[in-house]
């Protein structure tokens, strides 16, 4: 499938294979549409537009080929490119991947004042369990820090999790504050 490289963002301009993608794991978000149910995919004909992590992933699983004015970008490249505009690309992705390859459905967590929202099943089938916030390797956990990871988990109950990428190693390591009804 071809994806065209826009800015910092892939668009999947053929709506076939825009469609293709989404139903493989909800990938990306459809132009001028928000919160596609599976049901619905089949019917739009927008233009999906992935993230570079997630154009990242599906290339290096050999599902995407993005381009850009023709010329076809390899996946080192669009790596660089990911490094060269994103601070801390490398670590996003590789929270990011973590997610994937362990079945989760990975989403933007913008509205929750995060990174990632984390799904089991996906968007219109559950709600997201979990909430992933991105923490620097090296920067300890604030009092701050978790005074707002449980608010969080309280007023969207959620389960607030802090990723970091471990180094040299490049292990994913996360923290979680769950929700609680006592």
């Amino acid at each position: 499938m071809r994806g065209v490289l826009r800015g910092l963002a892939v668009v999947i301009e053929d709506p076939q294979e825009a469609r293709a993608i989404y139903k493989r794991g909800f990938y990306g978000k459809f132009l001028l549409k928000d919160k596609v149910k599976l049901d619905e995919v089949d019917k739009l004909e927008s233009p999906l537009v992935l993230a570079l992590y997630e154009a990242l992933y599906l290339a290096e699983r050999g599902i995407l080929e993005v381009y850009e004015d023709d010329k076809k970008i390899e996946i080192e490249e669009l790596r660089k490119i990911g490094r060269e505009n994103i601070k801390n690309f490398d670590d996003i992705y590789l929270i990011y991947k973590h997610f994937r390859d362990l079945g989760y459905i990975v989403k933007s967590g913008l509205k929750f004042g995060a990174l990632f929202s984390v799904y089991e099943k996906g968007p219109g089938i559950d709600h997201a369990p979990m909430v992933v916030v991105f923490l620097e390797p090296d920067r300890g956990i604030s009092a701050t820090d978790i005074a707002r990871g449980g608010r969080l988990s309280h007023s969207v109950r959620k389960t607030f999790t802090f990723a970091t990428v471990l180094k040299p190693s490049n292990e994913v390591a996360l923290i979680g504050f769950r929700w609680a009804k006592l």
